[in-house]
């Protein structure tokens, strides 16, 4: 179920007809597909409204704003298509089971696409709930500890002892770094730049974490790296992101949970009975 919601839903929201037309009346007449064609192919006529569609999945232009050579590539494409499908029904393609499956799932996932998307569209965030959304997970945003430090990684105890060591004798840690570190960092002086806690191994971010600006650790740091002696050289608490800066994530995740909700209560409100007779 959770999962078959995710396709869903990423699909309601990434799909071509979503980003590039707006849901459409139902077509007087009888052809829904409407009256106006751009070809022929033996006979049988390529509607308009299709070639449009394919402009847009082929070359993300709108069918008006086609050049005359575009306009006669999305053209050709097009009637191979047309001609290839013909043949495949002349064949009888469309009465094998595999193709017939792929048929009944490729038109239930386009109707539920499209239910979806009218659901959204008749049901979209409101500035009251995306502004509760923000407000509830503001302690989770903001607050986030930053460090600056350096870094001299080597591969024993008895090294970082020495190194820890040296510095207490005045020498300078960017040197040491040079001289010493088997890391990356080694020939910036040890220079790590400022890292968080997602972003740095955790025994380093604990011992920055325990450090006062300006100092080094007096005892070495293991990690899966190695021994690690930490120089920190600054620190910061990091201010949360605006809620106009979040905006449009967070009208996705609104969306999103209005569309779950109303998808689990058409299946509660369905009566299902699964292959062995058992309601579900």
């Amino acid at each position: 179920m959770t999962r078959f919601v995710g396709i869903l839903i990423a699909a309601c929201f990434v799909s071509l007809i979503v980003a590039c037309a707006k849901t459409g009346a139902p077509t007087s007449g009888a052809d829904p597909l409407g009256s106006s064609q751009v070809a022929t192919v033996n006979g049988k006529r390529v509607p308009e409204s299709v070639f449009r569609l394919q402009t847009l999945a082929q070359t993300r232009k709108n069918a008006d704003d086609l050049s005359p050579d575009e306009r006669k590539s999305v053209l050709n494409d097009l009637i191979g298509l047309y001609l290839l499908a013909d043949e495949g029904r002349a064949q009888g393609v469309l009465t094998e089971r595999t193709a017939a499956a792929q048929l009944e799932l490729a038109r239930i996932q386009l109707e539920a696409r499209m239910m979806a998307t009218r659901f959204v569209e008749k049901n979209p965030a409101t500035d009251a709930e995306m502004k509760d959304v923000y407000e509830q997970n503001l302690p989770r945003l903001s607050g986030k500890q930053q460090f600056k430090a350096r870094n001299i990684v080597v591969t024993s105890k008895e090294e970082a002892d020495l190194v820890i060591k040296q510095l207490q004798q005045g020498k300078k840690f960017a040197d040491l770094a040079k001289e010493r570190a088997n890391g990356p960092t080694g020939p910036n002086g040890g220079d790590l730049g400022w890292f968080t806690s997602e972003t740095m191994v955790q025994p380093v971010v604990e011992a920055a974490r325990a450090m006062k600006v300006g100092s080094y650790s007096t005892e070495p740091i293991k990690s899966e790296f190695g021994y690690h002696v930490l120089l920190l050289e600054d620190m910061r608490t990091t201010d949360a992101p605006s809620f106009e800066e979040l905006r449009g994530e967070i009208k996705t995740a609104v969306e999103r949970d209005k569309l779950q909700k109303h998808i689990r209560e058409l299946i509660a409100a369905a009566k299902v009975v699964d292959g062995s007779g058992a309601n579900n």
